[in-house]
């Protein structure tokens, strides 16, 4: 028996180097990197926290990569890294990674899986992902497709709009393109837990800019009940830009329930704000007969609005009105008339300027002269530097000579052309006034 134990020898050796080569094999493993990591890096140019920063080849770098490789299923992009090393992952193991990458669109990109995503999740992900790489082509085409779906983007898109930043900022510029209940909403919400900061200022000025009709009994109850003053003004503005008939009238029998000073006020301001033209017939109502002196706050601001709709029929009844008032009393008509700048009313205030029929040397003419300080053409020019050099009435000249100062400082100065003064002339005659 002593003879044979050579043979067992052979056994234990090899024994001994299977044992080896398992904890070879185990600690190789354990330093391998894990097999997703540049996949995920593929999808996001952010990363999550503790990753490198992305290179010159990263999607921030090279936004037609999305198009290409970080469009890729990321099955496919593991699968391309793993090429050559004979190592695959189990079911369980590619389970819990999809699980890991698929997130909801609001979530973190860094590990988004698109192809897992379905609706708007998919495209506000897809829009998310187009701002970290600054795709303005990707930006305009998801801002289209999240609108065209309205409502039901809202969720998504508010999520994203809760998660700050630059994304979330287009996210609330998607959300006022919809303008419904839903989406102004969300947004006043969202506005109203955000603290004070540029974030805010911003998220405001799109509230700002939503022009759906749908959306102002919401804006308004939001308006009259909301003690954040950035949530008061953004509605406000909005307010503003729509008003039309029902809307004023509603503000109207509001005023009249009011049960504050501090609630008239705030609707007095409204109704002051108004720009839009569909409001004139409305504000024209209110204002009262031009004989009249305004009763109450919410008609002295149907005038100043009168001023900011500013077309024919506003002037009109501006100019109208600062005759008929006493002397000493039509400081506020006056101050209206000399802000308004809307286009379409500029031949009326020349034709006011010059001297007609309808307004007289110390009200309407003089105001209509200052007004023109906001219509730096070369026609207009030329009307001023002629009533200047022409005119006899001390009143009117001043007032010309205040409206060319102010023209003159602004930062491109206009020089009336020979021709256009002669045109002016033919068409403008100066009204005969002495003094």
């Amino acid at each position: 028996m002593r003879h044979h134990w050579p043979l067992l020898l052979y056994p234990a050796t090899i024994l001994a180097a299977m044992i080896a080569l398992h904890l070879a094999h185990r600690s190789i493993e354990r330093e391998l990197p894990p097999l997703r990591g540049n996949a995920k890096q593929r999808i996001s140019a952010s990363g999550r926290a503790g990753q490198s920063a992305p290179t010159k080849a990263g999607l921030q770098d090279t936004p037609a990569a999305l198009d290409t490789e970080s469009m890729m299923p990321l099955e496919e992009t593991a699968a391309t890294a793993n090429a050559g090393t004979g190592l695959s992952s189990t079911r369980e193991d590619e389970a819990a990674d999809r699980a890991e990458r698929t997130v909801s669109a609001a979530g973190d990109t860094s590990a988004v899986d698109i192809d897992t995503l379905q609706g708007p999740d998919r495209t506000v992900a897809l829009l998310r992902l187009a701002v970290e790489s600054k795709d303005h082509n990707r930006i305009k085409q998801s801002l289209n497709e999240l609108v065209a779906l309205g409502d039901a983007a809202v969720v998504s898109l508010n999520d994203l709009v809760n998660m700050g930043g630059e994304a979330g900022l287009w996210a609330a510029e998607a959300l006022a393109r919809i303008g419904t209940p839903m989406a102004t909403t969300a947004l006043l919400d969202t506005l109203a837990q955000t603290k004070e900061g540029s974030f805010k200022e911003e998220l405001g000025r799109r509230i700002a800019g939503i022009n759906n009709h749908d959306s102002w009994p919401t804006l308004l109850d939001t308006m009259t009940q909301t003690a954040d003053a950035a949530v008061a003004r953004a509605a406000s503005t909005s307010l503003a830009r729509m008003a039309d008939t029902p809307v004023l009238d509603e503000i109207m029998a509001r005023y009249e329930a009011a049960a504050t000073e501090a609630e008239m006020q705030r609707l007095a301001q409204l109704v002051g704000n108004i720009q839009s033209p569909k409001a004139t017939d409305a504000l024209l109502s209110l204002a009262g007969d031009i004989a009249s002196a305004p009763q109450d706050a919410l008609q002295q601001a149907a005038i100043d609005a009168l001023a900011n709709v500013g077309d024919a029929q506003c002037l009109s009844h501006l100019l109208q009105r600062l005759e008929a008032t006493t002397p000493g009393e039509g400081t506020d008509v006056y101050n209206a008339i000399t802000r308004v700048s809307n286009p379409d009313v500029h031949s009326q205030l020349l034709y006011a300027a010059a001297g007609n029929k309808e307004v007289s040397a110390e009200y309407g003419r003089t105001a209509a002269l200052e007004a023109l300080k906001n219509y730096p053409s070369e026609e207009t020019i030329a009307l001023l530097e002629r009533i200047v050099a022409q005119e006899s009435n001390e009143k009117v000249v001043t007032a010309a000579s205040r409206a060319l100062d102010e023209i003159r400082r602004a930062p491109h100065v206009i020089t009336a052309k020979a021709d256009t003064l002669k045109k002016s002339e033919e068409m403008l005659p100066l009204k005969p006034l002495t003094k």
